[in-house]
């Protein structure tokens, strides 16, 4: 079955260039111009991906963005104005898988959209010891978005081995690092908070200046007996 997406984004012939363009690529398309729908939409919804513009009318992005996330961890790509960092950081930090500057061609959109999805179906692929596997991590930090997961596997993978910035941003984000793009600090960020607030430690996840970032050791991700009681009593 094809992928679901959700468009919102306001402006009308925007909304429909990209819908017209998935729906020929064979995606299932859903679109909304403004932000309390696209709300509605994605939550009484199953999407595989959510398309998020940052300007809407109604409720703006970054706050369709908190409410989404409260509720589902579906992928959001962000449309944001090219040099609006701040947004940008605002989206990663608020749990956006990533973020798409306008003006952008519908090639690098859709080539960013197939490579959020790949990583998204992929989200269960076990590590190489069950302890530590995809599901584990899953289960034990429900709050990691699919890109966080993936981050947090390839560093698994790698402990106690620094992985540098361009390699982290080719094989996770599939771009280019950029000096000043801060999209893979963001993330790092969101990981060390959600491992805290799940009981796991957050500096097991070290910065190498000059370098990029590490596992300092093979974490178990598995639940404890205290972790599952405490889990249970929180449900």
């Amino acid at each position: 079955m094809p992928a679901s997406i959700l468009i919102i984004e306001d402006d009308k012939v925007v909304n429909e260039l990209i819908t017209n363009n998935l729906r020929a690529s064979k995606y299932r398309v859903v679109s909304c111009l403004d932000g309390k729908q696209g709300v509605d939409f994605a939550i009484g919804q199953n999407f595989d991906l959510i398309l998020l513009d940052i300007m809407l009318p109604t409720m703006d992005g970054l706050s369709v963005l908190k409410q989404v996330r409260k509720q589902s961890s579906t992928p959001v790509l962000m449309l944001t104005a090219l040099g609006n960092e701040q947004d940008r950081i605002e989206g990663l930090r608020l749990g956006a898988d990533d973020y798409l500057a306008k003006p952008f061609n519908m090639e690098e959109l859709t080539l960013r959209i197939e490579a959020i999805l790949r990583r998204y179906q992929h989200s269960q692929q076990p590590l190489q010891d069950n302890s530590t596997s995809y599901r584990a991590l899953n289960k034990r930090v429900p709050e990691l978005t699919a890109i966080e997961l993936d981050i947090a596997k390839l560093l698994a993978e790698h402990a106690a081995t620094a992985l540098s910035k361009p390699y982290l941003y080719q094989v996770i984000l599939h771009k280019e690092f950029g000096r000043y793009d801060r999209t893979l600090d963001m993330h790092i960020s969101n990981i060390r908070k959600k491992f805290k607030r799940a009981g796991l430690d957050p500096t097991v996840i070290k910065t190498v200046h000059g370098k990029g970032y590490m596992f300092t050791h093979l974490p178990d991700f598995s639940l404890s007996n205290a972790d599952m009681s405490n889990q249970s009593g929180d449900a």
